[in-house]
């Protein structure tokens, strides 16, 4: 008897990364990650469809940029990029006319930036402990 090779499906972070565009100079572009392209590859990768496609796949890009529920994030640059669309106030170009995903910004933090904090915090502190030490307070 013979078995059936498995589909191989791309994880939500291939298809996300597939729309991310490095320039000559460096920058990176991410607007095409909130495509409808994006969404119908994202769907279209999916072993079964969600339930609620919309709300699933604004939750899957919010996990790998928030790097949650052991999500691989996303590279420091891209965050950046990301970020900036997904903090503005209007909806996402997929889900125009559909539904209001991205009306209101988000206003979490992603991995490297909270990564950041935590260095000028430790920082912050060892500092102040120096001084506090050198000080005799």
């Amino acid at each position: 008897m013979s078995t059936m090779p498995r589909l191989k499906f791309k994880t939500a972070y291939e298809v996300f990364m597939d729309f991310v565009v490095y320039l000559p100079s460096g920058e990176v572009k991410t607007e095409k990650m909130l495509s409808k392209e994006c969404y119908n590859a994202w769907l279209k990768s999916r072993r079964s469809q969600p339930k609620k496609p919309q709300k699933s796949f604004r939750k899957a890009l919010l996990e790998h940029v928030c790097a949650k529920n052991s999500r691989k994030q996303f590279p420091k640059e891209v965050e950046r990029s990301l970020l900036k669309h997904l903090r503005q106030r209007k909806t996402w170009h997929c889900f125009k006319g559909e539904a209001s995903i991205g009306c209101y910004g988000f206003k979490g933090f992603g991995y490297h930036e909270l990564q950041d904090m935590v260095d000028i915090d430790h920082i912050f502190f060892e500092t102040l402990a120096q001084f506090v030490e050198d000080k005799g307070i």
